[in-house]
């Protein structure tokens, strides 16, 4: 299932002049999360995610739609006989990765997108559908898959199984982990997975997001025990990305943040000559203090990578 977002609009408080447009020159800098995290200091040394392949499991990405200049393919994996996306769900989550739209950039906008439309547009799925993208997806290398998606059944051991498949053949998978906060044990799968990078919500205040799921883990168990997730937070409240046909709107949720966190892998992974990137950590929590570090020394630590191997 997908998660349930609300979508944000801007409204006049009243304000005076100059405190409107301070309140203005705020919320642009807000919604354009790809500076918080200092992505234009990579892109001022070119890299830009290009020859990444980027795998988004949603609701698909229309044709020829102006904010993405490196759409690789299209495939459908539902038994509707459409490519489109008509919730716009898939085609926000794009944006936040690689749209190039000057109001809501993405993070890696030269990174190739793969979209694989696995939700109708009454938003159901099958784990049959999953099984068989998924096999696609490692039959033609992608790098990262996006899941901003998820459900609370971690008992289905085929799509467990095959998610550990993914992450097995070197895949960096990032998983939206639920809006059912605030409550603890409230995680969604797969993100509450160990070879997962489960991805919590935070506001511009850096405080845990009240909709983000977070506790211990519980699919282990009787045979193992819980694990605290998520994994890492991104900011997921009021970002701003891409409609279905053109121009920006705002959303939040954990299906925000964790596209947010696969925009900075991609961008990340493009830092690794292409013939090097599987050598890269392939363990979450190896590849969360990868992306934690400054971008400088992000790059440091390539280069001593890249020296000694």
């Amino acid at each position: 299932m997908l998660f349930s977002e609300k979508e944000k609009h801007f409204h006049h408080l009243g304000l005076s002049n100059s405190s409107l447009n301070w309140s203005r020159h705020l919320l642009m800098q807000r919604s354009q999360v790809t500076s918080l995290f200092g992505a234009d200091a990579l892109w001022r040394k070119g890299y830009t995610g290009a020859k990444v392949k980027m795998a988004i499991f949603d609701t698909r990405i229309p044709t020829d739609h102006p904010h993405f200049r490196n759409i690789k393919e299209r495939t459908n994996w539902t038994k509707e006989d459409t490519l489109n996306d008509n919730l716009g769900h898939g085609t926000f989550v794009a944006g936040v990765i690689a749209g190039e739209d000057a109001e809501c950039l993405g993070f890696a906008p030269d990174t190739e997108i793969y979209a694989f439309r696995v939700f109708t547009d009454a938003q159901v799925s099958y784990t049959s559908w999953f099984l068989d993208a998924f096999n696609y997806a490692i039959a033609i290398n992608m790098d990262v898959l996006n899941l901003s998606i998820g459900g609370p059944d971690y008992l289905d051991l085929p799509f467990v199984e095959k998610v550990w498949e993914i992450t097995a053949n070197n895949i960096i998978m990032v998983s939206a982990i639920g809006n059912d906060g605030p409550l603890y044990g409230t995680l969604n799968n797969p993100a509450d997975q160990s070879d997962v990078i489960g991805v919590g919500g935070i506001d511009y205040s850096d405080h845990i997001a009240s909709f983000s799921s977070r506790g211990m883990s519980t699919w282990e168990i009787p045979h193992g025990y819980g694990r605290v997730k998520p994994d890492v937070v991104a900011y997921g409240r009021e970002i701003m990305g891409s409609k279905i046909s053109t121009g920006c709107k705002q959303l939040s949720g954990t299906s925000v943040a964790s596209p947010v966190v696969a925009g900075v892998v991609c961008l990340l992974v493009s830092i690794i000559p292409e013939n090097r990137r599987k050598e890269i950590p392939d363990h979450p929590t190896q590849m969360i203090v990868f992306f934690s570090l400054p971008s400088v020394a992000r790059l440091e630590w390539v280069r001593r990578f890249l020296s000694h191997h």
